[in-house]
């Protein structure tokens, strides 16, 4: 008969249910100060096309990267890393003065973006019993619909409040401070 499933396994769904709230913060940043970043900038629609293209070329690119990476490195250490990435990609996403520094940080955002899946797949393979990892499954990923639910209000009134890099700065600042729960 396996060991009893440890009760630790809803802590370590909750805090990967909260990186992927996180992840789509930073995902949903960019378009919600799209018109802003666009004057700023003096961006086309193809200028801003190509942002948007950055992030998801490096998405793509890293989801067939991110998976063996986090098996060699476990779990641990590798979810450590794409978040540190990510949230280091989007501060820098906050020193952009240019179209093609702006797209350059969300082609580093994505590459860091797309570890958050097969990391918190593995955590719900090594937590949970079979009879229970499509539920943990669907706790995490229902944290992509809430980050983008949120993201409007939280980054308008951010931005409103204290300009539009700190909109950038403000999820990555999360992202860092989840990695200590995590390491821990």
């Amino acid at each position: 008969m396996p060991p009893a499933p440890s009760p630790r396994r809803w802590l370590m769904i909750a805090l990967v249910f909260l990186a992927t709230v996180i992840n789509y913060l930073d995902r949903q940043t960019l378009s919600v100060l799209a018109p802003v970043l666009r004057e700023e900038f003096g961006m086309t629609n193809v200028d801003y096309s190509r942002i948007v293209s950055a992030f998801m070329v490096a998405y793509t690119i890293m989801n067939g990267v991110s998976g063996p990476m986090i098996d060699r490195l476990g779990t641990k250490l590798g979810y450590a890393i794409c978040v540190a990435w990510w949230s280091a990609a989007s501060i820098v996403q906050a020193l952009s003065f240019n179209a093609l520094t702006l797209g350059t940080s969300r082609f580093l955002l994505g590459m860091g973006e797309a570890g958050n899946w097969p990391a918190g797949i593995r955590v719900v393979a090594e937590w949970f019993p079979a009879r229970e990892r499509s539920l943990a499954s669907g706790i995490f990923n229902s944290g992509s619909v809430i980050g983008a639910f949120f993201a409007p209000y939280l980054i308008v009134k951010l931005s409103a409040a204290f300009g539009w890099r700190m909109a950038f700065v403000f999820p990555s600042l999360l992202g860092l401070l989840w990695i200590l729960p995590w390491l821990l």
